[in-house]
């Protein structure tokens, strides 16, 4: 997946996704077909910490 690529180990990714889960960030929909296929979303609180780095990565590279 575009996610496996970017981490160093499914691992890796797993407990990072868990993490965001625990803190309310990333909401995790499983879809029961073969293979089991999950998909990870963000949540209200996730999106508006996701605009606030993108706002302060907009205002560093001025």
């Amino acid at each position: 997946t575009d996610l496996t690529k970017l981490i160093a180990s499914r691992g890796t990714l797993s407990a990072n996704l868990k993490e965001l889960e625990k803190e309310e960030l990333v909401k995790r929909r499983v879809v029961a077909t073969k293979p089991i296929q999950t998909y990870y979303s963000l949540t209200d609180k996730g999106q508006r910490i996701a605009k606030a780095f993108s706002e302060v990565g907009e205002n560093l590279s001025r």
